[in-house]
């Protein structure tokens, strides 16, 4: 018989050995490696009260395990509590017994009794996480470009070194910018320690007034054996709550030509390239007809609605670009019974409510994978339906039903987890 239960001390050592052997990347296999994972782990659950760590049984075997996360999330400049997983890992010799699938659903019985209706990942495959209803989220963009390629301003005289004593200076920056960009996590106090406990980390930021504004956390990659001055240097973090700020911090790095061979930047940001001058990777590698090869895109971070009805309602304070008309959505939902359903949604000048009966303009049908990916904005009400993902049955409210859904702002997350 199975079980999944909250993992005890003395079960984190074997929970280890399954984390490593799933993935070997986090650690190597060495008994010393392995208990300062152990040592982590136990920290984590014992002085994290946001980070918790779950086994699945086999009797009195453990077969696999996860790490769950309560965060906190802007959506639409609204707080609301998300739930996280990561590091979900089955035994190797458990593989394909559906072990990931029982973890993942009591990830959702978790947080949907502590009624939390949305919940992320990061998944090892999009594709299978799709499959459990979850739905893309933002792209992320790699750019790896000439010190040159940034912009240089007239100073960088605001711009200082920051230390651990400065930790909270740089939360209450954060948490500013945060409280304004949709889709960002608020900065956890683990997050925020980490940053300066990594010896390899730089941490630089704009001060002004005694009020930080903007910071940078980076680190340098070598990139030759033989030569030592050739190095990448690479951006962990960068965050600017005005123009200003972002043109000094590039002044800094424009400065770094002369030991750094390229920069490696990763941002969600779509439109980055106007910012920078010359946004070529460095490949020659041309696209037909002639499109220079400058970013690489990934995907990763996923979202899923888990509470239909709840998660609408938290958005009830939400204006919804001034739309009015009613509509049934009915969602599909092939794993949480409980949100394959219809609802009645009545928006009057943006502003909605979920009702019990009544008539309705158009009924839309969409998987709540989609659904997901859609109220995040993501994507458009109209281009999910010339992929054909949602149906819609009269289309002469395809318009009206893009206008609802639409977000100006993509949502950012810079949150790991």
């Amino acid at each position: 018989m199975r079980s999944v239960e909250k993992l005890k001390e003395e079960a984190f050592i074997k929970f280890v050995d399954i984390a490593v052997g799933a993935y070997p990347g986090i650690a190597d296999a060495s008994q010393q490696s392995k208990e300062q994972l152990t040592k982590l782990f136990l920290h984590n659950q014992n002085n994290n009260p946001a980070i918790n760590y779950y086994g699945l049984w086999t009797d009195d075997k453990l077969m696999g395990g996860m790490r769950l996360h309560d965060f906190e999330m802007n959506i639409f400049s609204k707080i609301i509590p998300i739930g996280g997983v990561g590091l979900v890992a089955v035994d190797l010799l458990h593989k394909k017994e559906k072990g990931a699938k029982e973890l993942i659903d009591h990830f959702f019985k978790v947080f949907l009794e502590k009624r939390v209706h949305f919940v992320a990942l990061y998944p090892f495959r999009p594709d299978f996480y799709k499959k459990m209803g979850f739905g893309y989220g933002p792209k992320m963009h790699q750019y790896l470009v000439e010190p040159s390629s940034f912009p240089k301003g007239p100073t960088k005289e605001h711009l200082r070194y920051l230390q651990e004593q400065d930790q909270y200076k740089i939360k209450d920056c954060y948490n500013r910018i945060a409280a304004k960009k949709h889709g960002m996590f608020l900065k956890t106090e683990s997050e925020l320690l980490a940053i300066f406990k990594n010896p390899q980390h730089y941490i630089i930021a704009f001060e002004k007034d005694n009020e930080i504004q903007g910071y940078m956390v980076f680190s340098f990659k070598k990139q030759s054996e033989t030569n030592f001055m050739l190095n990448n240097l690479i951006i962990k973090e960068l965050l600017y709550e005005t123009p200003e700020v972002l043109l000094e911090l590039s002044t800094f790095l424009n400065s770094q030509a002369d030991q750094v061979n390229r920069i490696e930047w990763n941002t969600q940001d779509d439109n980055i390239h106007f910012f920078l001058g010359d946004t070529r990777n460095g490949s020659g590698h041309l696209i037909p007809s002639v499109y220079h090869a400058s970013s690489v895109a990934g995907i990763g971070l996923m979202y899923r609605i888990i509470n239909v009805i709840g998660f609408f309602h938290e958005l009830k304070t939400h204006n919804f670009n001034g739309s009015s008309l009613t509509f049934k959505l009915t969602v599909k939902d092939s794993l949480l019974t409980e949100n394959n359903l219809s609802i009645l949604i009545q928006a009057v000048d943006g502003h909605i409510e979920i009702l019990d009966a009544g008539n309705y303009d158009v009924e839309m049908v969409i998987d709540i994978a989609e659904l997901s990916s859609l109220v995040m904005g993501i994507v458009t009400m109209k281009e999910l339906f010339m992929l054909g993902k949602v149906i819609v049955s009269n289309e002469q409210f395809i318009e009206v039903l893009n206008q609802f859904f639409f977000v100006y702002e993509k949502p950012i997350c810079v949150t790991s987890f």
